[in-house]
């Protein structure tokens, strides 16, 4: 049998409720959907980390952000390689492509890669933002009419390079390389602060993106009151770029027919986190957040042979993409990984896939917090609230407003064992030494700050 290429496609921020075949009221994702109908669809698929850094340890290497001395980091040597045995043993060409300054080199995620890319826009902030009073300029249309005159646009400068441009790079490589292939590539766009940049041409549209940025900046970090209207415009931004993204996923669909690659290619579509709109009060995904808003993530795979506009409701984990590909590679499954072949669900006996709950959890150096999910309920544990757990019923509770945990001990105390084996797969992976911090350059300090991560 033919060894099938693989392209997993991983779009940052996508909350899985934003799509169209999940029921949007607004037509903004047709090729997504399209996709979506010819292949199979998981309506309940979780991500084991709450952002970026802490999800990818589970969709690369298959083991959680917690373990082998935690994901702020380069990533570890010590996890597993899913992309390393598809390479050495497979006879896969591997390559990436990533538009993302946490999913670069400089944190490790380059390894057992036969071929990186990493996608810097390269652009630099005006000087005007540098000086005393320059913030308050560029929030100004005039500012930007009297730049327009000398022929310069002010605009924020790109945090990400655009669906396009990473298009550009990779379909190239997609059609020269020798086949099998294992490709992926990381969109950004979806990010916050959500503005196309190469859409801002206007004053006044300038001048209304700078004040954006500052505001999402307080409300970020300092708990900014986000008014009907911002929220309404925030969330529109969000839909344009969504739209914009599913755009570029269909002009990659395109390619794949046009040249013939689709009909051995196996097709993965998935969010490494969702984002907040107010749900707790908050904006974005680097709050205290486990709920179904950023936990629930779309998934989406098409597989050569295997029959399209399949729904599969049962709960997975992203953290079992890697054991899929590797099953549908024809590839040894190492012991190190943790997530487990979704085949059973559409080939198989799904009894055999047989995973009760899925942990997603939010990790850093001073806080630690689980959320362990079974299709009933939903458990937060919080290491600053150790005796304050959460507890949902999530079928007569989707939302997550009542914590019913001093009802149920019961099930408290059973899913709680699960929070102890977790912090135990923490510990038993723990390096004897502190890992070093990346090395990081001003330019991916001044991205990772309009990206919401360094204050």
């Amino acid at each position: 049998m033919t060894k099938p290429n693989i392209l997993l496609l991983t779009i940052d921020t996508l909350r899985a409720d934003t799509l169209g075949y999940a029921g949007y009221h607004r037509p903004i994702t047709p090729n997504i959907d399209k996709l979506a109908s010819q292949g199979i669809r998981f309506t309940q698929a979780i991500t084991p980390g709450s952002w970026t850094q802490a999800a990818f340890p589970g969709i690369i290497t298959s083991t959680y952000a917690c373990m082998y001395g935690g994901c702020l980091g380069r990533l570890s040597p010590e996890r597993p390689s899913p992309v390393k045995i598809m390479g050495d043993e497979g006879g896969y060409e591997t390559a990436a492509f990533s538009t993302s300054p946490l999913l670069s080199r400089t944190y490790g995620y380059d390894r057992k890669f036969q071929r990186f890319n990493d996608l810097n826009p390269g652009e630099k902030n005006p000087w005007l933002r540098g000086i005393k009073g320059g913030q308050f300029m560029l929030r100004q249309p005039i500012t930007h009419h009297l730049v327009k005159l000398m022929g310069q646009n002010w605009r924020p400068p790109k945090l990400y390079a655009t669906a396009a441009e990473l298009n550009e790079m990779a379909m190239p490589w997609l059609a020269s390389v020798n086949e099998p292939f294992m490709a992926w590539l990381h969109y950004m766009d979806v990010h916050w602060p959500y503005h196309l940049e190469d859409s801002l041409t206007k004053p006044k549209d300038i001048a209304q993106a700078w004040r954006d940025l500052s505001h999402l900046h307080e409300v970020n970090w300092y708990g900014a009151p986000v008014s009907p209207e911002q929220k309404a415009r925030y969330i529109r931004l969000y839909e344009e770029a969504i739209a914009y993204t599913d755009a570029q996923i269909g002009r990659l669909m395109e390619f794949l027919d046009e040249t013939g690659l689709a009909e051995n290619t196996v097709i993965v579509l998935v969010s490494d986190h969702g984002e907040e709109f107010l749900e707790r009060r908050h904006w974005g995904h680097v709050e205290l957040n486990l709920y179904d808003e950023i936990l629930k993530v779309p998934l989406l795979m098409r597989i050569p042979g295997v029959a399209g506009n399949q729904v599969i409701g049962q709960q997975v984990s992203t953290m079992d993409i890697m054991p899929t590909l590797l099953e549908l590679a024809g590839c040894r499954i190492p012991e190190k990984v943790l997530g487990k072949s979704l085949m059973p669900l559409w080939d198989g006996d799904p009894a055999d896939y047989a995973v009760d709950v899925v942990i997603g959890e939010r990790w850093r150096d001073t806080s630690h917090m689980i959320a362990v999910r079974t299709e009933e309920y939903k458990y937060i544990w919080d290491d600053a609230r150790p005796d304050q757990p959460l507890l949902f019923d999530l079928r007569k509770d989707p939302g997550e407003q009542h914590n019913i945990a001093a009802e149920h001990p019961d099930v408290v105390q059973a899913l709680h064992r699960h929070v102890e084996a977790q912090l135990e797969r923490m510990r038993s992976t723990a390096p004897s030494e502190k890992s070093q911090e990346p090395v990081l350059d001003a330019e991916i300090v001044a991205r990772l700050r309009g990206l919401g991560y360094v204050e």
